[in-house]
């Protein structure tokens, strides 16, 4: 037994509106097209305030170079997944989030923009920080500087 389209869209919106990570669309030109109550909580901008604005609105100016790497793989019908980021809040602040961005197509198969699902790592970020303060400091790792 088949769902009725508007039962499966129906159903479809639900689980988007219900996620705990944000979902975002948004076209080739960069323009958010959608915007989920997780998106709202995490970035602290409404769905009012989103859509129609720039993604670049959650992107720090370091990392405006990330969403031309992403871009060109959408464009190329390629998605990224689970890349580990910081994005920017609507009051300032940084949030750190493992995004997953995939192509969205039209019927004919073009794409024409891309969905990214952002979820808040913020939390895992700080404990390991936390776990890392709490080593000797010959027992820490080397990182990169």
């Amino acid at each position: 037994m088949s769902t009725p389209p508007h039962e499966f869209a129906a159903r479809f919106a639900a689980i988007v509106l219900s996620a705990d990570d944000a979902i975002i669309s948004r076209d080739l030109s960069g323009v958010i097209t959608s915007w989920n109550p997780a998106a709202e909580r995490i970035f602290g901008y409404t769905v009012a305030e989103a859509v129609g604005a720039d993604i670049l609105l959650i992107i720090p100016d370091d990392r405006r170079f990330e969403e031309d790497y992403v871009l060109s793989r959408v464009r190329d019908g390629d998605g990224v997944n689970h890349y580990e980021t910081v994005r920017r809040r609507k009051d300032g602040g940084l949030v750190d989030v493992s995004v997953t961005v995939s192509p969205i197509r039209d019927s004919a198969g073009a794409v024409v923009g891309a969905s990214k699902i952002a979820r808040d790592i913020s939390m895992r970020k700080r404990m390991e920080r936390d776990a890392l303060r709490s080593l000797p400091s010959s027992s820490r790792p080397m990182m990169p500087s």
